[in-house]
């Protein structure tokens, strides 16, 4: 797969893939900002910027690779309430919203289950295009059905250089060459891979690429840069 071979589209400088009505869109991990403070940063809340970056996505339907949550500990009653309200207000917003589930967001079915237009999946699949948070291998019924797999989970970026040789990290969609293990994946038809920036600005990325699970039947095609820099 090449860049103009994406299965969706994107936009300068948004990390965000758009296919058809429906808007992707990678991990948040929202509440990040008391990990950081416990440990002696003074980092103010940043949940309404993030949701209303995300309620200013012009689509009618939203697909969130997983990782809503920061926090791997049970949902408490105070972040309860507000993951309810931030619910609610993407409830209002899209036509529908499916979150597949990442390994932050334990819980969150619970509330999710109140909200009619709101569904936790472990994958999603859309014409040829499956989705996925990216923490687990795929079932073999996405991959018996799909070319592509979109997923979060890896925070991708790429390290670049400027102009007066300053280096910088830019975050980016990664572009995966797929080869499953036949043993395991006898009628796979997953060719292609494409890892999601992060929507969250403020955690941090990598760019590193191998790793367990998925990540190990991957290798790297190619960088897109959020403002579009092909490496």
């Amino acid at each position: 797969m090449e860049i103009d071979e994406l299965p969706f589209t994107v936009k300068k400088d948004l990390p965000v893939g758009f296919l058809g009505e429906y808007a992707v869109v990678g991990d948040i991990h929202l509440g990040f900002e008391e990990d950081l403070n416990s440990k002696g940063y003074n980092v103010h809340s940043k949940t309404d910027e993030l949701v209303r970056n995300i309620l200013n996505i012009d689509r009618r339907k939203l697909i969130l690779l997983g990782d809503i949550r920061s926090k791997f500990t049970r949902i408490m009653p105070s972040e309860g309430g507000v993951l309810m309200n931030i619910l609610s207000r993407l409830s209002d917003k899209f036509e529908e919203v499916t979150i597949t589930k990442g390994n932050h967001d334990g819980g969150l079915s619970v509330i999710a289950d109140r909200l009619g237009n709101v569904r936790i999946v472990n994958e999603f699949i859309l014409g040829n295009v499956g989705f996925m948070h990216g923490h687990a291998l795929p079932t073999r019924a996405i991959t018996s059905r799909v070319g592509t797999i979109c997923f979060g989970h890896l925070h991708p970026s790429v390290i670049m250089r400027d102009k007066n040789g300053v280096y910088y990290r830019k975050d980016c969609w990664s572009i995966f060459d797929v080869s499953l293990p036949k043993s395991k994946y006898k009628n796979s038809k997953v060719e292609s891979a494409v890892a999601f920036p992060k929507f969250n600005p403020y955690i941090g990325s990598t760019d590193e690429t191998e790793g367990i699970g998925f990540m190990r039947y991957l290798k790297l095609r190619r960088r897109l840069s959020v403002d579009l820099v092909v490496v």
